[in-house]
């Protein structure tokens, strides 16, 4: 009997090309879906709630596949983690409604982005180092005019998919911490490098380029070289259901 089975997954994305498959390059998608198939013997297709660029990292990506394979989800998840590249992990493997999707099943997702002021060999895969000085309550001002029901088109790259590109962003906060900060994002839906046009915006802003007053620029496309800032200081931390 076929079932549907819900993994989530964490990886570090610094040497993948993104999540989505492609024939002639290293990705999150390509490698699950070689290790399912040698497991399996199925040529499985796996779904994923988000197509993480190149270079951004998960805590807690989500895909699902449906499988005729009858192996104990321990077992299944044991034998894949075993194949596939050490940096990415399964962290969970359920059974799920036949109907459950990854993508179009999820009602939001959880982003944090990591800015350190000061650099440091643990930390750069995995942050952006900002060398310029912070007005951190600039930014707090900004993600307050962020908030809410917007039309995020002009925050984002047009791929061609997204016809609808209205977005609820429900929270936008950052954590101090020693070497910097810790930007939280949540929101119903996120367009292609959405995330990263805001925090490259917030940043420019902070740092005096623009003012806080611009935002509303950017909204009506009045700003058209927005900086988007780097893949490495993303990470998918939760899809919420």
């Amino acid at each position: 009997m076929m079932r549907n089975l819900k993994v989530v997954i964490a990886y570090d994305g610094t040497d993948f090309h993104g999540w989505q498959y492609q024939p002639n390059a290293r990705t999150i998608q390509g490698e699950l879906e070689a290790a399912l198939l040698r497991v399996t013997g199925e040529p499985l297709k796996l779904y994923g709630a988000g197509r993480t660029d190149q270079g951004v990292h998960a805590r807690g990506q989500v895909a699902n596949f449906k499988t005729d394979c009858d192996m104990p989800l321990s077992d299944l998840c044991r034998a894949l983690n075993a194949l596939v590249d050490k940096s990415i992990l399964i962290t969970d493997m359920t059974e799920v409604d036949p109907d459950f999707h990854s993508r179009f099943s999820a009602v939001g997702k959880v982003y944090q982005y990591h800015i350190i002021f000061t650099p440091s060999p643990f930390l750069l895969r995995y942050a952006w180092h900002v060398r310029y000085i912070l007005e951190l309550p600039v930014l707090t001002q900004i993600f307050k005019k962020l908030l809410g029901r917007h039309d995020f088109a002009h925050f984002s790259v047009h791929n061609g998919e997204d016809a609808d590109t209205v977005c609820m962003l429900h929270e936008l906060n950052l954590t101090e911490h020693d070497s910097g900060i810790i930007i939280k994002i949540k929101a119903d839906r996120f367009l292609r490098k959405m995330i990263r046009g805001i925090i490259g915006f917030s940043v420019d802003v902070s740092r005096g380029r623009y003012s806080v007053a611009d935002t509303e620029r950017v909204f009506q496309g009045q700003i058209t070289d927005l900086y988007f800032a780097p893949p490495h200081g993303l990470c998918l931390m939760e899809v919420l259901y």
